[in-house]
């Protein structure tokens, strides 16, 4: 299946030079810095669309017969874009590519025409040239939005304290790629197709790794089939714990260390408690709430143990009914085929097994996330040693307006094994204050982040203060 995806959306993205000079992008023209000409918007008439024609730029001739640049498209288009207050996460961003791809469609396909200057001021004249240049272009005639889809580039370096010496070193801080195409049929079905991965400067890798190797970069790469508020998804997606868990992953440097998601080194695939991967999973939404099934089958288990999950299953049920509060609970569990003499030796002695609930108050600037965990088999510390575990998380939000925002808390996890002879916990307080420019969405930023840990390693050394300053900007079409 992976091989599948890969060569979809390769080919995906081969395609691209088709939407040449007519289709035009989303940016307005009128940021390229030339002045937009004093002359009336218009409407016209085009293969049964109406378009409006807004003027976004004169082009000046040396024979004096300037030209109006205009852009056509739908003349009504309904707006599905929210306004973002938050950098959208998980199922979230899904939600919202989801909705800025319908609004691309809805919006169909840009024209750019030219009308020369002294006709802009006379409608019927104006109108009759801009049948005229957009019929005469075969292209222009027949050309359809051939890829309803959104790539995107979300570019985050990152100075953070890195290294024994403890000294400041410019790092990747999460960067990464993707591309999410949309379709829908005539009997309202809709599909969905997502590939996300790692960007990676590094001079030893591609820069963007498509490849299923262990090295792989690959975040997400699922296909889905949508009818209504009903989805079925298969592949590697956000799991139904993480709906619960991903409340409170909403730092930008730190966090996520106490819920369980993301587990032994890894990004909660194998468990299927962060992105699971090779799973099928059923996600319902209701006005009072939203549920979510998820199943993998046999596949590799944790670090280098030699067995595998027989399966994995989870769910989740998030309450809505409330008018500022949100309830939520998930379970996970994974049965292994077989518990080997390493598995004990490295303190498994049963099925991995999650549990988490979380709840999300917001009110005006105001926001409090909080999720409470107990995990058995699934939880280890620095040396790779597992334990049965109880955490907590706590994100707390405040907006000083629309660009600032402070936010703080912390993660705390706590062994609650008899037979844990190790010292390790977290106990970490987590400060940072944001900036963010452009569309105010949290996607373009600036932060500084600061964890002050309190908790011990497992041998009982202390962990040390870490900083972050970073920056990130999305760059999608």
């Amino acid at each position: 299946m992976r091989k599948t995806i890969m060569v979809l959306s390769l080919t995906a993205m081969a395609s691209l030079p088709l939407m040449a000079d007519e289709v035009i992008s989303n940016i307005p023209s009128d940021q390229a810095g030339s002045a937009i000409p004093d002359v009336p918007e218009f409407s016209i008439t085009y293969q049964g669309v109406v378009l409006l024609c807004s003027p976004i730029e004169l082009i000046e001739k040396k024979t004096h017969k300037d030209l109006v640049k205009y852009q056509c498209q739908k003349k009504y288009v309904e707006n599905e874009t929210e306004t973002k207050q938050l950098e959208s996460r998980g199922p979230a961003e899904t939600k919202r590519l989801y909705k800025n791809v319908k609004n691309k469609i809805a919006q169909g396909t840009l024209y750019s025409i030219k009308i020369p200057l002294y006709a802009a001021h006379r409608p019927e004249r104006v109108r009759l040239l801009a049948e005229q240049e957009l019929n005469n272009r075969s292209y222009g005639k027949y050309l359809r939005m051939l890829l309803p889809a959104k790539i995107y580039i979300s570019i985050r370096p990152q100075f953070t304290n890195t290294g024994e010496d403890g000294k400041m070193e410019l790092i990747n801080g999460g960067s990464r790629g993707g591309f999410f195409y949309y379709h829908q049929f005539t009997n309202d079905l809709e599909l969905l197709f997502h590939y996300e991965a790692k960007v990676d400067w590094d001079a030893d890798t591609s820069f963007i790794n498509t490849s299923d190797a262990s090295g792989s970069s690959r975040r997400l790469s699922y296909f889905a089939l949508k009818y209504e508020d009903n989805s079925v998804i298969a592949g590697k997606y956000w799991s139904a714990y993480y709906d619960i868990a991903g409340l409170t992953d909403q730092y930008m440097a730190y966090g996520a260390q106490a819920g369980g998601a993301f587990n032994s080194g890894t990004d909660g695939s194998p468990s299927g408690t962060g992105r699971a991967d090779e799973m099928l999973q059923v996600r319902s939404i209701n006005e009072s709430y939203n549920a979510t099934l998820q199943a993998q089958l046999k596949h590799d288990a944790l670090r280098d143990f030699d067995t595998d999950y027989s399966y994995t299953i989870a769910g989740s049920l998030i309450y809505k009914g409330w008018e500022d509060v949100r309830l939520g609970a998930s379970v996970a569990y994974g049965k292994f085929e077989e518990i080997t003499s390493d598995m004990q030796g490295a303190g498994i002695d049963g099925n991995d097994i999650s549990s988490i609930i979380g709840l999300t108050y917001t009110k005006d600037k105001y926001s409090v996330n909080t999720v409470l965990s107990y995990t058995k088999n699934h939880m280890s510390d620095d040396e790779g040693t597992y334990f049965e575990s109880i955490g907590t998380e706590l994100y707390l939000r405040y907006d000083i307006d629309e660009s600032f925002r402070l936010a703080g808390g912390g993660n705390w996890l706590l062994p609650r094994d008899d037979d844990y002879e190790g010292q390790y916990s977290i106990k970490d307080i987590i400060f940072s204050l944001q900036y963010t420019f452009g569309e105010k969405s949290f996607d373009d930023l600036v932060y500084l982040e600061v964890s002050l840990p309190g908790g011990k390693l497992a041998n009982g050394d202390s962990r040390d203060v870490s900083v972050a300053i970073g920056f990130r900007y999305l760059i999608d079409h």
